[in-house]
């Protein structure tokens, strides 16, 4: 007999991995059907500084070293200790894998990690989430700066987009969200409670209790000063590549050199909070974002076609330094593998 399918099981990938790439691909037609390709072509080669590109491009690549670096000392904190080259491996990899499987690449970082050290893999993933958190605590920060020094920006974005900051600011103002956030503490610890003589809840405990060591690890590590430092030089290094990338373009350069950097503040901004949007390497909502944050200073001197052309080339250069890294990186973890394997 032939099983059924596993509905449940369908829908959950095609939510994991289908739907982003339907997003990515749809929010690409929305942004390029009136959009005149060849004048796309034309302002690139044209305006270009290519050089520049290259020198952002080589930027982009030495983040990779920083993040694994910044994550190597919450490890360290949890008793771990892997080389330096293994966590710009682990890093530079989940951005590849990111690209053809949007959120996948997080998992796949703490997997590869936890089973090279021999660690709990709860423990690693806690470790990543407090990392990301740490990310998004950041780019709150630079948001509530963008606020103040280009509010205009920020309220011009909130009202071609409402919807997206509604639904937002209804949940977080909505008591039932509050209730529903007791409700599940309560539940999960009722549960808990219940079963708590169980075998099975006591390895569920165990492995909670790892992921929340790993979440805390950012309070325990011994030279917190490095790890804000090099948080600070990661952001500041992406920020620095947006600045390059205006400079790159002559009437981006122009307008900077008569304004100053704002316009690449306040875009790189929207172009990092698009990043929570799933999709595949931020294709469709990063494009629509980064030509958002230009035409809300250059309307007057940019096409909406020139715009998005400037924000096509900052994502495809990111992206052809991902995938080659990508693509060193697995060369790299696989001969390691190897290496391991015959030490053990």
């Amino acid at each position: 007999m032939t099983s059924k399918p596993n509905i449940k099981g369908i829908i959950s990938k095609f939510i994991k991995y289908g739907l982003p790439t339907l997003l990515s691909v749809g929010l690409c037609y929305v942004l390029f059907r009136d959009i005149d390709l060849a004048e796309m072509y034309d302002f690139i080669v044209k305006e270009c500084d290519f050089t520049l590109i290259l020198v952002v491009m080589g930027l982009g690549a030495t983040t990779f070293w920083v993040r694994g670096l910044r994550w190597r000392i919450q490890l360290k904190a949890l008793g771990m200790n892997p080389p330096q080259r293994v966590m710009s491996y682990s890093i530079a990899g989940t951005y590849a894998v990111n690209l053809v499987l949007p959120r996948l690449g997080e998992l796949w970082r703490c997997e590869y990690i936890s089973r090279r050290e021999k660690a709990p893999f709860a423990s690693v993933l806690g470790s990543m989430v407090s990392e990301r958190l740490a990310d998004t605590t950041t780019v709150f920060l630079m948001l509530l700066a963008t606020i103040i020094l280009a509010g205009s920006a920020i309220d011009l974005f909130i009202s071609t987009y409402p919807d997206m900051f509604e639904s937002i600011g209804g949940l977080l103002s909505s008591p039932m969200t509050y209730i529903a956030i007791v409700g599940f503490i309560a539940l999960v610890w009722l549960f808990f409670r219940v079963n708590r003589r169980r075998q099975w809840a006591i390895k569920l405990k165990a492995q909670l209790r790892a992921l929340l060591g790993g979440f805390t690890s950012i309070f325990r590590i011994k030279k917190a000063w490095l790890w804000l430092l090099l948080t600070v030089v990661l952001w500041g290094t992406y920020l620095l590549q947006m600045i390059l990338c205006f400079e790159a373009f002559a009437p981006t350069r122009e307008y900077m050199s008569m304004h100053g950097p704002l316009i690449a503040l306040v875009s790189f901004v929207l172009a990092s909070l698009s990043m929570a949007i799933p999709s595949n390497g931020g294709i469709g909502p990063y494009q629509m974002a980064l030509g958002f944050g230009i035409q809300c200073f250059m309307a007057d001197t940019l096409t909406a076609a020139q715009s998005y052309s400037f924000a096509t080339l900052v994502l495809g250069a990111q992206t052809v330094v991902t995938i080659v890294c990508g693509l060193i990186s697995f060369a790299c973890i696989a001969i390691d593998n190897r290496r391991q394997s015959r030490i053990r």
